[in-house]
């Protein structure tokens, strides 16, 4: 059933918030999460891969995030606040002038 949902599903379903941006010609979704912590966004791809998300497989994925990230933003991640989670996904935070 839930390789059915990460199939079918984008993840701006799931985050109505999220801006989505190309990066190396695949859409990833950003989405501030101020609950973690000021300038905090999730970034992700936004039609993940069923072994993506359960068996983390592409190990490209967080570079794309943190470029999602800095794309929607303009701002630079800042580097020591990266967080990649084994589901593909990045938190990170930004640092604007």
């Amino acid at each position: 059933m839930l390789a059915l949902v990460a199939g079918c599903s984008q993840m701006t379903d799931y985050y109505p918030d999220a801006q989505t941006v190309e990066i190396a010609g695949r859409s990833f979704f950003v989405t501030p999460r101020p609950a973690n912590g000021p300038g905090v966004y999730l970034a992700g791809p936004n039609d993940p891969k069923g072994g993506e998300v359960f068996l983390a497989s592409n190990m490209t994925l967080p570079v794309a995030n943190v470029a999602a990230i800095e794309a929607v933003t303009g701002c630079p991640v800042l580097r020591e606040t990266v967080r990649n989670l084994n589901v593909g996904t990045t938190y990170a935070a930004v640092s604007c002038p």
